[in-house]
């Protein structure tokens, strides 16, 4: 099970308008008069790493005093999307009213449909709350034509209703917390958004703040202080600013499968989310609209969540950019490699390790399945392609060979000289069209151009730019003007193979000589 070594602080909390000033004042001092981590600390660094981490002291002020909405309670929204299930609304909202500071939010229960139970219960809040505030979705559509792919696009037009309305209609609203109706909410959840908010005011290279974790099992060696960051967004009880709806994402909002659009290249531009080690919310969905009861008691069920109601974060600056990019750089350079076939045989032995472990994709589920990790198609919890997991005192970083930049030079997979990425013809197969050009389509080079930049450099992308879907005929783009996502490039997670087509939809392809 998780273990906390936090220690506990004042119950007595500043009050919103000086939250941020003294918290970055605070990050700022400290990476000002910090000196840098001798070389035993950092397990044996270079001086390229000691240069980098003084690069990142000297740019720190200029990072922070990045010109911004700063965050507070006054100006915050805290949504709550609910459906049907009001037994699990019940709940959570129980979870939320508890929270210490929760009155001085907007607090929002937006209602994705009709049932009688949800808009009674929230309409009793709305007028025993003065700081919640009920309101219904009026942007459903009917989707019931899209058969087993409905419920993707209702979810997605409730996110955009609720970012509509609070960073639209609602005035005075800079950032959003957005939770779901079955997320039950840590005592310090509040405690921990206001903690990394000024991270994400400050830090131009972070998108969002989520409270969820996928690899949180209680069967891993954990600390609830301990932040990280992720490049694949998590969503599940995140907070973002305005800006990144009203500047980006409200131009181009997703027909369906919002949370995987926002997962895409296009959408990310190389930013990432801070999460915690243990979540801040605990999933009691075990019935769904996504999720089946299987599904949940295999696995969110057994995910931890923190329990103590003050945590002591001290000094957050080790989660700016270059910072944490130097830490994981320099436990990497420590750390004893390890193949992946030889990490899933090593027996726990009590003894503390840094391990290092790189593969490639087509071995990810497997070896995520043997530690004990989610086993995705990819991970879900990484940065720069480099994942961690912590479990009987073994501390192991695991490395996409072909596409972190933090692969140690020696162990990284590049494509031959040979490779060439080609557009083939709408309705062909990548085996097909290799062939054609007195080439072969090698599977394994398909890691290099499923994105939407090597896609938008071979197709328009036009109008609708880059999404993601899931198939083994992709990454490709929807050149059939007769169907419904014409003009999409579309990458997936699913391993791609040189054989697969789709009639409307032309491929790129790894050909090689």
């Amino acid at each position: 099970s998780s273990s906390s070594s936090s220690s506990s602080s004042s119950s007595s909390s500043p009050s919103s308008s000086l939250l941020n000033a003294s918290l970055l004042s605070g990050m700022k001092k400290a990476a000002e008069d910090r000196p840098l981590p001798q070389p035993a600390e950092r397990g044996g660094g270079t001086k390229k790493l000691e240069d980098e981490e003084r690069g990142s002291r000297e740019s720190l002020s200029k990072i922070l005093s990045r010109d911004s909405k700063m965050f507070s309670r006054e100006t915050t929204a805290i949504v709550v999307l609910a459906c049907k299930r009001e037994n699990y609304l019940r709940q959570t909202m129980g979870s939320l009213l508890n929270l210490k500071g929760i009155e001085e939010y907007k607090v929002f229960i937006s209602q994705d449909g009709s049932d009688a139970k949800v808009r009674m219960y929230a309409k009793d809040l709305e007028s025993s709350k003065p700081f919640i505030k009920f309101v219904v979705n009026d942007l459903r559509q009917d989707h019931r034509s899209k058969g087993d792919q409905a419920t993707m696009h209702y979810i997605a037009d409730h996110y955009k209703f609720v970012l509509k309305t609070v960073f639209e209609t609602e005035k005075n609203i800079n950032h959003a917390i957005l939770i779901e109706e079955d997320m039950v909410m840590a005592p310090d959840a509040l405690a921990y958004f206001e903690a990394t908010a000024p991270l994400l005011d400050s830090d131009a290279t972070l998108m969002c703040v989520s409270s969820w974790n996928d690899n949180a099992y209680m069967h891993m060696d954990m600390d609830e202080k301990t932040l990280h960051r992720t490049d694949f967004f998590p969503g599940l009880g995140w907070m973002l600013r305005k800006e990144l709806w009203m500047d980006e994402l409200r131009h181009k909002w997703p027909m369906h499968s919002w949370d995987h659009w926002m997962r895409v290249d296009e959408q990310a531009k190389g930013r990432d989310c801070i999460i915690p080690e243990v979540p801040r919310n605990h999933n009691i969905g075990s019935t769904g609209a996504t999720v089946s009861n299987y599904d949940y008691e295999q696995r969110l069920s057994k995910i931890a969540v923190a329990t103590s109601p003050h945590v002591d974060y001290g000094d957050l600056s080790y989660l700016l950019h270059d910072r944490y990019q130097a830490w994981m750089t320099a436990q990497l350079a420590a750390a004893r490699p390890v193949g992946p076939h030889q990490i899933l045989s090593i027996v726990p032995d009590g003894s503390q390790q840094t391990l290092r472990v790189g593969y490639v994709r087509e071995e990810w589920s497997k070896l995520a399945r043997g530690l004990g990790a989610y086993p995705s198609n990819w991970p879900r919890v990484s940065f720069k392609r480099v994942s961690i997991v912590k479990r009987n005192r073994k501390t192991i970083f695991l490395y996409d060979r072909r596409l972190s930049p933090l692969t140690p030079e020696q162990e990284k997979l590049v494509p031959p000289p040979s490779f060439k990425a080609s557009a083939a013809p709408q309705g062909v197969s990548c085996l097909d069209h290799c062939k054609r050009n007195g080439m072969i389509c090698d599977m394994q080079q398909f890691d290099f151009i499923n994105n939407c930049k090597s896609l938008s450099s071979h197709f328009s992308c036009f109008p609708h730019g880059c999404g993601y879907e899931v198939g083994e005929d992709i990454p490709v783009f929807v050149s059939d003007t007769r169907h419904p996502t014409f003009g999409y490039c579309l990458i997936t997670d699913v391993i791609p193979k040189c054989e697969a087509k789709h009639q409307s939809t032309s491929r790129l392809c790894p050909c090689v000589s």
